[in-house]
């Protein structure tokens, strides 16, 4: 939650060559900070029974909090994301929006499909263009962030999920790890990564590349991201993909700022 409302922020700064609109910027940091806190009070309320027997350090699971008063906490937050995104406007509420239904959808029926990664993808994609929009400054080049965000959110979602992979391996979870098995999730995380940042690296180029913001983060993140997958080669081990996950998360940050400020028009 922090590293993605710092992130907004760090869109921000991008948007505007680096003397943000505050006032916007700060509605858009605790909008995404409550709809993000209100997913996971809500979620931690549905796991309660799964949570009850492998994720027990987590608030609801080990009755830190009951599950009543976490739904009104959830649902608080709720509000609240909803009612500071609708003063940023009507064209960012509505992509603010899309994205808080796409996380209730995850969260009620979506979680343990084989769809589990949609929602995230659209999150991704989504989330420069709300930014931009808010802050007045949406050009045709940001269309682009359909596909960056696209698979930034797959490949995200697929090394933040694999740490948990046995304890979530039960018969209700089929999600897209557990349908591939832990022998093809592995791999796949490596090709959802490689993917995004072809698709990074190719579509900043086709907008009038500015290598000064691309390539520092594209070189870091390849060179990383082949000394994680040497690691895994070895031997997949939870610490290992625990790395994996936060190396992934950094990347698609990185990455996602650094392509930002390749393509955006100079104000």
């Amino acid at each position: 939650m922090i590293a993605a409302t710092a992130t907004v922020i760090g869109f921000a700064f991008i948007a505007e060559a680096g003397t943000p609109n505050w006032h916007v910027t700060l509605r858009l940091g605790v909008a995404l900070a409550a709809l993000m806190a209100a997913s996971a009070v809500y979620n931690d309320v549905l796991d309660f029974p799964h949570d009850r027997q492998v994720h027990l350090w987590r608030p609801v699971a080990s009755d830190l909090i009951g599950s009543g008063a976490a739904l009104r906490l959830a649902a608080v937050l709720g509000l609240v994301a909803l009612a500071v995104a609708g003063s940023l406007g009507w064209r960012p509420f509505l992509l603010f929006a899309v994205g808080f239904l796409a996380a209730l959808v995850y969260s009620v029926s979506l979680k343990r499909s084989a769809f589990s990664w949609v929602p995230f993808s659209l999150a991704f994609a989504l989330l420069p263009l709300w930014v931009y929009d808010a802050l007045q400054r949406f050009d045709g080049v940001l269309w682009w962030s359909l596909p960056v965000g696209g698979t930034a959110g797959l490949a995200f979602y697929l090394a933040y999920k694999l740490p948990d992979y046995e304890r979530d391996d039960v018969d209700s979870w089929r999600d897209l790890l557990h349908l591939a098995t832990i022998d093809v999730a592995v791999p796949l995380a490596w090709a959802a990564t490689a993917a995004f940042l072809i698709v990074t690296v190719a579509s900043a180029n086709v907008e009038s590349l500015r290598a000064e913001w691309l390539v520092p983060p594209a070189a870091l993140a390849l060179t990383g991201s082949l000394l994680v997958m040497a690691a895994l080669l070895l031997r997949v081990t939870e610490k290992r993909l625990v790395i994996q996950r936060w190396w992934t998360g950094f990347v698609v940050i990185a990455m996602t700022i650094g392509w930002l400020g390749s393509i955006t028009p100079e104000l």
